[in-house]
């Protein structure tokens, strides 16, 4: 039913740390004066349904989309939430300040604590980075759940984190779980199960407009936090080839793969092979998406994106640049298979992230 690439409106949320750059570093058109820290560019989530902004299906949401055909949209592998939605939900984020320390439940988590979302596993690319901006990822070895309380009281917490530099090449996955935040001067594409759960465990002394703070969840956090088995700094990524070109695997996991794809010039052919859809979202250059050997170009520039629907077994990407791709893979045969053919070892393999939950 769906056989072209779809096209969404952007959808901005101002956040107290947020700022300017998606306009400046990417073009957006972003409400007058007002800090923007967020683009939910897919989403099929209560606080924001993508519309579709051209084509046949212009004004119609995602989710109507999917209440009209979900096999058509999802593919044969791919699958709805348990609340019946859409699995992923993509985002570009602008951090003009520092983000809250703060962690995500995983799936039995966010039931346990009687979430009306599932839990929240995520993925960061980042596309800028200032001189000098960090992420965090991770606690220290050693860190306990008495300790992180002890820090969180003390204004030590930033002691406990793990710290590193980035620049525009740096991918990081966090699975539910991970203390984390985000550096100030950083823009970033954040892949992320379809959730809004964020539990605060420290905000830098940070206070809102009216003075006050903002609420930490303290006790949420120290249930949701992994503490033996936490990831730690930034991915090692894997590549192998494809028809046209090099796919390098930044991230994967049950939940979502995530994969920069660049072409030089040229075509590169994606086959899905109808299992997923693919959220193609531009990196450089501009890059133009063509689905099926009838489907007309779809160019993509710098932050934006279009949803390959995943009753399409097969796109093209074509021009100079390069874009990250998104899906839900077939961990056996969308990534195993393919870089084990390409010599890349068991163990390098499982370190994407396969066994994350």
């Amino acid at each position: 039913m769906y056989d072209d690439a779809l096209r969404f409106h952007d959808h901005f949320v101002e956040r107290i740390w947020g700022g300017r750059k998606l306009a400046s570093a990417l073009g957006k058109d972003l409400p007058d004066g007002a800090a923007i820290g967020e683009d939910w560019l897919i989403s099929d989530h209560g606080s924001a349904q993508s519309v579709v902004a051209e084509g046949p299906y212009a004004g119609m949401t995602l989710r109507a989309l999917i209440e009209r055909d979900a096999r058509a949209v999802l593919g044969s592998h791919a699958q709805l939430t348990v609340h019946g939605r859409f699995p992923l939900l993509l985002k570009l984020l602008d951090a003009n300040d520092v983000l809250s320390v703060q962690v995500h439940p995983d799936d039995a988590a966010a039931a346990e604590l009687g979430e009306p979302d599932v839990g929240k596993t995520e993925m960061w690319h980042v596309l800028q980075a200032e001189p000098g901006s960090a992420l965090y990822c991770g606690l220290r070895s050693g860190v306990d759940a008495e300790r992180l309380r002890d820090a969180i009281e003390t204004n030590a917490l930033e002691e406990l984190l793990v710290r590193f530099p980035v620049d525009p090449e740096t991918s990081v996955f966090v699975p539910a779980g991970t203390v984390h935040a985000i550096g100030a001067g950083i823009v970033l594409a954040e892949i992320q199960q379809n959730s809004d759960l964020t539990y605060r465990l420290y905000d830098w002394g940070r206070v809102q407009a009216d003075g006050t703070p903002r609420e930490l969840h303290i006790d949420k956090s120290l249930v949701a936090t992994k503490f033996a088995e936490g990831r730690q700094g930034p991915a090692t990524t894997l590549s192998y080839p494809v028809d046209g070109g090099v796919c390098e695997v930044l991230a994967a996991c049950r939940y979502f793969a995530a994969e920069r794809v660049a072409v030089d010039g040229g075509n590169v052919q994606r086959e899905s092979g109808g299992r997923s859809f693919h959220i193609v979202l531009g990196k450089t250059g501009v890059l133009a998406v063509t689905v099926g050997p009838k489907g007309a170009p779809h160019p993509v520039h710098p932050g934006e994106a279009v949803l390959v629907p995943g009753e399409a077994r097969a796109y093209t990407l074509e021009g100079e640049g390069s874009a990250l791709c998104y899906y839900v893979p077939d961990l056996d045969a969308d990534i195993r298979r393919p870089l084990a053919d390409a010599g890349h070892s068991a163990a390098e393999i499982e370190a994407l992230g396969l066994g994350a939950v």
